[in-house]
Formats: structure tokens, C-alpha cells, sequence
């Protein structure tokens, strides 16, 4: 493991909290508020000389030399912050979400749909949904991110805080959320034996992408569920290299209660399951009994915590109700809506697309599978731009737009090709030489399962929205990986052609897509 100070992982979990807090303040206050009808000039103002001061003392101490690659993974969680809580500040709980729905106040008895009714629901009544869920959009989701929702707004009342601006500050904790992401994804990176240059590079995709920004000011559960996936890869790979009782009972609670935030969590159940088949196989071929007892027993105490957790809510619904997981029909009705893809060939779906197809004239996602229904296609329009379409955008922002699009299509593409060969390599290798192989093993499958289980999403619901980025925010783990691969492992003019263009379409993107949403009056 990549050794760094103790105190940074301290650090960065304060740079996150304080912000979240900072946030919470200004968005609760009715004098700051922008929801509330404060005048956004000065705010947007104060933002911008904080950004260029901070942007000031990083080059300061980076050219001064008095920061190194910690100093430099602090900056970049300091930043990723900043323009998170711009965003959310700057951004009511209707813009570019998915599914949001809507809330008419503690005081009525009125039930509505989508995530912020389902957590109005829970607020207002103190209990989960006694009604059959798949009769609300919207309910059928498991409840762990809407309790949270639901305690954080009583939280609030309880303070003194206005409803409408306790329900606009439903976005504070998705603001943790996707914080924290960046602190688990530098544990993930130390755990995978990144070295420790390489580490800020390595985190610069979870900092500074654009639907992290997005997912940041969300009030669905996909952030909370990608935080706890990626808490599960983490812990996964300690107890690769510490397999204690302690460290598995964390692994079965992250994937626990992440399928209890959304059931797609599980897919990291597969990988996990691959894992231990592959020790305790090598177990029973070293003859050690005590060991192989020891595993047995740690396997039984991780399936009797993540299962009943993880299935509670499946198994509530089947009790109750009757009713069996998924997304249910009468929420999409084939031929009836703009999104149905399932009159389309298999190949048009997932297959390569063409230069005309990747549509980088206007590379914002249309919804109408008419328009565009190549999965591929729109996974990186949405992974940039969420599901938004400005008609009204501006030719210079536009400009900056395709530069981004492009350079994430190269970026993803190439790392994405680089993490698969090169990881496989490394296992063949590891294996050739008789070297563990689980770390290794599991970071490459935990991916290949992902693409192939969403890939069967997108045929299990053909509409264009099964399609979105958000379903995939885990592979940036991946592409992340890949791009530190590229830079560290792959040498000579090949190793340094690849680094340049990685590096340089990652910069691309990062930048063209952040002046994209800092100058596109959402």
C-alpha cells in the first residue's frame, strides 16, 4: 500500500465537512439564499474571488516548491469542493435532476411522486411508504438515502429553518456524497498501489468531473449509491491485503446498505464473490484446515450481515405487496414514449457508432431515441452535460462544449482500453510468476462485470434514460486507473504519445466542460 501522512485522509474528510456546512448556512439563511431571492451578483462575486484566491496560494506554493503530491491532493479536493458548492448554491433542486418530483409542505396530507415526495413522504408521516410503492413513481427505491433526507429535514425544521429552504437544502448531503467520493476514491487509489506522484493525477477525474458537480446538487440516491459502491471496492481490496473478521464485516456493510440506497450496488457482489471462490480454493490446495475453517466462517458472517440488509426492502415489498424488484412498467410504456429504444437492432444500441452518429455539432442528449439511441453515444453526452438541452446555447460556449465532448470520447476510449489490456497483462503476468492475484483480479472484473451488466440494463429497459452516464459513474474508478497505467507503466515514444494525449484531452475535458456550465444559464 502507498504510504501517505495520517492526517491527509483527516484533512480532506474537514476540507468536505466544512464546505457542507459553509453550504448549508448559506442556503438555510434566508439573507444569503439565493432560493430565498438573494441577490446572486455578490455571491457569485465572493465565489469567484475565493476561487482566484485559492488558485493564487496553490501556484504560490507550487512554485515555491513547499507542496508535494499530499499538498497537491488537498488542493484538488479544495477545489472539487468549491465548484461543487457553487454549483449546488447556485442551483435549485429542479435543475438537471432525475426524477425529482415535487413537495407541497408538512402541513398537507397530500402524497407526491418522485424522490423529493418520497422523502417528503418519510418527513411528514414518519414512516416509510404503509401504501404499495410501485403505486408513486419514484418509491420503489430502496429508502436509505430518502430516510437520511427525511432526518436531515427534521433536523432543520427543528432549528428554525424555513421548509422551502430546508427542501432546497436536500442537496447538502448529496454535497457530502459526492465529497467524500473523493476521499474514498484516494483510499481506493492507495489500496491499488498507485504510487504516490501519481496519486493527484489518478484523483482528478472524481475531483473535477463535471456530473460529479451534478450529482453533487442531486436529491436522488445515485450519489449515496456510488459513494458506498466505491466504499465496498475499498474495502474490498483491505481485505485483500488484511483479510481480518473486522475488515470483512466492513465489506458486507457497504454492500449492504448500498443495495438498501440502490439495488445496482450489487454488481460489485459478483467480483467480491469471484474473489473469495479464487482464496478459498487456494486454501484448500495449501492443506491448512484452520485456515480454510477461518474463511468459511468470515464468508457466513459476511453473507448473514449483507444479506439480510441489502434484501430488506426487496423482501418488505414481496411481503407487503406482493411486488418483485425493478422499475415498474407503468413508469415506461413501450411505444408510448420518445425514449423507447426496443424497435432498434442490438447493433445500433452497443455497437461502435459512427463519426456522424457521436453527433458533435451539439453534443447534449436529446432524449428521443429517434434522435440518438446508441448507449455509447449517450453515455458521454450525459456523463458531461447530465440530460440538459439549450436550445439557446451560445456558439462560443458551444465551441467549448465539442472541445470537451471530444476529448472525453478520446480520454474514456483510450484509458478505458489501456485499464482492460494492461490489468489483464499484469494478472497473466501475476499468475505466469506465481504472484497473489487478487487485487489485480478484482479490480479488472469488478469493471468487465459492470460494462456487461450495463449493457444488459439497456436492452432489460430499452429507453434511451437507461442509458445515462449516472448508471456508470463507478468506471471512472477505472478510467481513472487507466490513465495512471498509461502515464507510470507503458514507456518509450508509445508510453509517451499515450501520456500526452490522456493528459492532455483529460485537461480538455475537465476545463471545456466546467467553463460550459460556469458561463450556460441552465
Amino acid at each position: 500500500m502507498t504510504q501517505i501522512k495520517k492526517n491527509t485522509i483527516l484533512r480532506a474528510n474537514t476540507i468536505v465537512l466544512a464546505v457542507a456546512v459553509l453550504v448549508a448556512f448559506l442556503q438555510a439563511n434566508p439573507v444569503t439564499s439565493v432560493a430565498a431571492g438573494a441577490p446572486i451578483q455578490p455571491q457569485v462575486a465572493m465565489l469567484i474571488l475565493v476561487g482566484v484566491l485559492s488558485i493564487s496560494a496553490a501556484i504560490w506554493q507550487i512554485s515555491r516548491k513547499k507542496t508535494d503530491s499530499e499538498g497537491l491532493i488537498l488542493w484538488s479536493i479544495w477545489f472539487g469542493m468549491l465548484m461543487r458548492a457553487g454549483y449546488v448554491l447556485f442551483h435549485d433542486i429542479h435543475t438537471l435532476q432525475n426524477d425529482d418530483g415535487t413537495y407541497t409542505g408538512f402541513g398537507t396530507e397530500m402524497i407526491n411522486n418522485g424522490h423529493i415526495g418520497y422523502i417528503e413522504y418519510i418527513y411528514k408521516f414518519f414512516h416509510l411508504p404503509d401504501m404499495n410503492p410501485y403505486d408513486h413513481f419514484g418509491y420503489y427505491h430502496p429508502p436509505l438515502h430518502h430516510i437520511i433526507e427525511a432526518i436531515w429535514m427534521t433536523v432543520q425544521r427543528l432549528l428554525g429553518v424555513d421548509e422551502a429552504l430546508a427542501f432546497e437544502n436536500l442537496q447538502v448531503p448529496t454535497l457530502i456524497y459526492s465529497g467524500l467520493c473523493m476521499v474514498v476514491m484516494l483510499c481506493i487509489l492507495l489500496e491499488s498501489g498507485i504510487k504516490k506522484d501519481y496519486l493527484p493525477l489518478g484523483l482528478a477525474l472524481f475531483a473535477f468531473h463535471p456530473r460529479m458537480m451534478v450529482l453533487g446538487g442531486s436529491v436522488n440516491n445515485d450519489i449515496l449509491a456510488l459513494l458506498l459502491l466505491l466504499a465496498t471496492i475499498w474495502r474490498t481490496l483491505v481485505w485483500i491485503r488484511n483479510k481480518t473478521f473486522g475488515n470483512i464485516i466492513l465489506i458486507a456493510l457497504s454492500l449492504g446498505f448500498g443495495m438498501i440506497s440502490k439495488l445496482n450496488t450489487a454488481i460489485c457482489a459478483f467480483s467480491i464473490a469471484l474473489i473469495f471462490l479464487m482464496h478459498f480454493i487456494s486454501l484448500i490446495r495449501s492443506g491448512d484446515k484452520k485456515a480454510v475453517g477461518n474463511a468459511f466462517l468470515q464468508y457466513v458472517v459476511f453473507g448473514v450481515i449483507s444479506i439480510p440488509i441489502g434484501l430488506s426492502y426487496i423482501v418488505r415489498n414481496l411481503v407487503l405487496f406482493g411486488e418483485k424488484p425493478g422499475i415498474p412498467s407503468p413508469a415506461l410504456i413501450p411505444n408510448e414514449s420518445i425514449m423507447y429504444t426496443g424497435e432498434y437492432s442490438v447493433w445500433s444500441i452497443i455497437g461502435i457508432p459512427s463519426i456522424a452518429e457521436l453527433h458533435a455539432e451539439f453534443p447534449f442528449h436529446p432524449l428521443s431515441a429517434a434522435a440518438i439511441h446508441n448507449t455509447w453515444v449517450i453515455l458521454f453526452q450525459t456523463g458531461l452535460f447530465a440530460e440538459g438541452y439549450p436550445m439557446g446555447i451560445s456558439n462560443s460556449l458551444l465551441a467549448f462544449a465539442q472541445i470537451a465532448y471530444v476529448s472525453s470520447i478520446i480520454a474514456g476510449i483510450l484509458a478505458t482500453i489501456v485499464f482492460i489490456t494492461g490489468y489483464l497483462k499484469k494478472l497473466f503476468g501475476e499468475i505466469r510468476e506465481k504472484k497473489p492475484v487478487l487485487r489485480t483480479t478484482f479490480l479488472t472484473f469488478t469493471y468487465i462485470f459492470m460494462l456487461l451488466s450495463f449493457c444488459l440494463y439497456v436492452f432489460k429497459y430499452p429507453y434511451t434514460c437507461s442509458s445515462d452516464f449516472r448508471y456508470m459513474t463507478a468506471s471512472l474508478v477505472f478510467t481513472s486507473l487507466g490513465i495512471v497505467y498509461a502515464c507510470d507503466e507503458i514507456k518509450g515514444k508509445v508510453g509517451a504519445a499515450l501520456k500526452y494525449i490522456l493528459c492532455t484531452s483529460l485537461a480538455a475535458t475537465i476545463v471545456g466542460s466546467l467553463i460550459v456550465y460556469l458561463f450556460w444559464g441552465i
